[in-house]
């Protein structure tokens, strides 16, 4: 775990790959508020296998999150061990840290970690156009692009969050049509870590 502590020491640059959408047949303003259709049931536990990945090292464990309230989720990641590594409670706008073992306390790292979770459990996306290209329909703002193939218009497979137009994080999603994904991926575009979500079935595992 001690490869994660580099987080502390390392200087986050704002600098990034510029965001450009490709092969564009139609763009208009559509300003309106997009709900986000996953993580959606009050109470349901989703449950995952994480994968952390930093500077070419790994960390494994369990990912369960359950949505408590219309903007709060909350989230316990542990080890295969059974301990427990981050108990995080987060909402739209802030979060707050219930717990975490003592060589992940950093700040840097608590923080980097509930911004990733802030951004897939966002109850609703402010956009500001629509975007049509020959395969993919875009809903953006400055802050947000949602990104959905043609063939599947409620649920989003790309959450791009920008930054002066620059690519902050990359979020996929598996698109099942349900509200809890098969398989998330979030990666970083200014620094190399990459978050991995690959769904159980916690009803299963308990029986």
């Amino acid at each position: 775990m001690r490869q994660f502590l580099l987080l502390s020491i390392i200087v986050l640059t704002s600098c990034g790959t510029t965001y450009k959408v490709a092969d564009i047949k139609e763009q208009k303003q559509d300003k309106h508020d997009f709900l986000n259709p996953y993580f959606s049931q009050t109470n349901k536990e989703y449950g995952y296998r994480f994968k952390i990945t930093f500077m070419k090292k790994e960390m494994k464990g369990n990912f369960v999150a359950k949505k408590l309230g219309y903007n709060s989720h909350r989230v316990v990641l542990t080890s295969d061990f059974g301990n427990t590594l981050f108990d995080l409670s987060v909402t739209d706008h802030d979060y707050k840290l219930n717990y975490a073992m003592e060589d992940l306390n950093r700040k840097v790292i608590v923080k980097t970690l509930a911004k990733d979770l802030q951004a897939i459990f966002k109850n609703d996306f402010s956009v500001d156009e629509r975007i049509k290209t020959s395969n993919q329909i875009i809903l953006k703002s400055k802050d947000v692009s949602l990104v959905f193939d043609e063939n599947s218009p409620n649920y989003y497979s790309e959450l791009i969050h920008l930054h002066n137009n620059k690519i902050k994080t990359i979020n996929q999603f598996s698109v099942n049509q349900s509200d809890f994904p098969d398989n998330i991926l979030i990666k970083h575009n200014h620094f190399n870590l990459s978050i991995e979500l690959s769904k159980v079935n916690l009803t299963s595992e308990e029986e």
